[in-house]
This record gives C-alpha cells, sequence and structure tokens, in this order.
C-alpha cells in the first residue's frame, strides 16, 4: 500500500508515543517509497538508450553501468536528488524506530545501488548488497526465503525483498548483528533486546505474537550517530565483501547525502538530526 506521504506523517508521528498506535494495518510499516528514480532512468534512456536496461520480471530499468564516469554530468545530480525524493522519508522513519541516523542507512543504500539504478536494486528491491551466506535469520526469521544469483564477481545469492523498506528492515538486522552491536559505544544496549525479540518471532518489535506477546513500547533514546555507525561495520573482518569501502570512504557517502539534502531543500520532518 503506497500512501502520500502528506497523509503519512500523522501516522509516523503517532507511532513514537504509543505502542498500541504503532499497530500498522495489517500488522506491517507501509512503504512509503517512490519512483522517482525510476521516472528519470525512463527520460535517461530516450537520450541514451545504450545506457539503460530493462527488466521484464519487476518492470524496472537499470543503468547497465552504474557508475558516475558512465552518466552524463548534469544527470548524476539529478538521479542523487531523485534517489533522495524517493527513499529519503522511509530511512527517516525506521532510523526512528531502530535509533539509526537515517542518513547513514540512506548513504548505503545509495552507495551500494548506486542512487538506486542498479540491476540488483531494481530487480531484486535489495539496495544493500544484503547475501544469504552467513544469514539463516533472513529467511528463518524474517521470512526473506527469495533469492537472486549475481556475479560479484564470483555467483552469490542475494536475497529478493518485497520492497525498499523490507530492504532497509533487513540491513538494521545486519547491523545490529551482535559482532557490529558489540563495536557500538554502549554495545548496542538500547536496541539489542528488540532485535533479539523480532528474530525469534519474525515481527516487529512493536507488533503482537499470536498468543498476545508484545516486545512492549517504542525504542527510546537518542539515535546511533553515523560515525558510531560506520565504525561499527566498516572494516570488520566479517564484511569484507565491499573492496572499496572503508571508514572513510562510507563518511565520503554520509556528505553525500547532506550536500543532496542541502540542495533538495525537502522540508519534512527529521525524526533524527
Amino acid at each position: 500500500m503506497r500512501l502520500c506521504l502528506n497523509l503519512m506523517w500523522p501516522f509516523l508521528l503517532l507511532i513514537t508515543v504509543s505502542p498500541l498506535a504503532a499497530q500498522w494495518p495489517e500488522g506491517d510499516v507501509p512503504a512509503i517509497s517512490a519512483n522517482h528514480v525510476q521516472q528519470a532512468l525512463n527520460e535517461l534512456e530516450a537520450i541514451a538508450p545504450n545506457l539503460i536496461g530493462f527488466i521484464p520480471e519487476t518492470q524496472r530499468h537499470y543503468i547497465k553501468i552504474p557508475r558516475s564516469s558512465a552518466l552524463p554530468d548534469q544527470w548524476q545530480e539529478r538521479l542523487q536528488d531523485a534517489f533522495y525524493q524517493d527513499a529519503a522519508a522511509a530511512c527517516q522513519l525506521y532510523g526512528r524506530l531502530y535509533l539509526a541516523d537515517w542518513r547513514a542507512l540512506l548513504s548505503k543504500a545509495a552507495r551500494e545501488s548506486f542512487w538506486g539504478t542498479s540491476f540488483l536494486a531494481n530487480r531484486t528491491f535489495n539496495y544493500f548488497g544484503i547475501r544469504h551466506h552467513g544469514k539463516p535469520w533472513i529467511c528463518q526469521q524474517l521470512g526473506f526465503c527469495a533469492h537472486h544469483v549475481r556475479n560479484d564477481p564470483d555467483p552469490a545469492a542475494f536475497v529478493v525483498f518485497p520492497n525498499f523498506e523490507a530492504s532497509v528492515w533487513a540491513f538494521i538486522h545486519t547491523i545490529y548483528s551482535g559482532h557490529f552491536l558489540a563495536r557500538l559505544p554502549d554495545g548496542g544496549i538500547k536496541v539489542a533486546d528488540a532485535i533479539q525479540f523480532e528474530r525469534k518471532h519474525g515481527i516487529h518489535y512493536w507488533e503482537y505474537t499470536a498468543p498476545g506477546q508484545t516486545y512492549g513500547g517504542m525504542l527510546q533514546g537518542t539515535a546511533y550517530p553515523p560515525q558510531s555507525l560506520i565504525y561499527s561495520w566498516s572494516g570488520h573482518p566479517i564484511n569484507n565483501l565491499c573492496i572499496n569501502c572503508d571508514r572513510a570512504s562510507d563518511w565520503e557517502w554520509v556528505q553525500k547525502i547532506f550536500r543532496v539534502e542541502e540542495r533538495t531543500q525537502v522540508h519534512t520532518p527529521a525524526f533524527n538530526n
């Protein structure tokens, strides 16, 4: 269900004050991302058809060579702004719900998906490059069992998600796994129990299990800042799939989000500043 963002904000604010109010219809967080990137790719295809591919399974376009050097200069900012419009609100929401700086979430999605234009993002809605390998909980607990094999550079099974919001939720579970939580300043104490509840029951922590059990109220406290989140995942021995990723370059992508935010001047309620 896609809702107009202007109609969503009263509901987003409501979930910060009442656990009962957080029971979304049908027990899920509604999709609030949009398709500005697809609109931009459709226009780009008209003037540079060799740059753009089409995916029949999802009826979405993608950039064949997802890097800045392959794009006309004037299109780089256009795609950045479109991705911000598509994904910022969902990252703000999940950042508030899980005490994670939303710009860190958005910057990682932008980097892994090249601003929402990669084949993987548009074939699988996997905006963070999340693999099945080493994550039994992603299928057994969260229910994301479908996969798509893609060379990276060797064949690897990437998780298929139904939408951008689902991939954000899974990414939060990835960065809040025990080996990353241990590197946060407080050891992740503010979120660890909620994550364990979700993995045990396969639902969001504010939802109710069949017997009527719930984790409790919404998570409280200051969001983990981008520097802390980047420190927890960048440079970790278990997180070595991105050969060009390190703390300095991950921080550069957060700075890119700040620049896009300033340029687009989108005035929406920011949960974490």
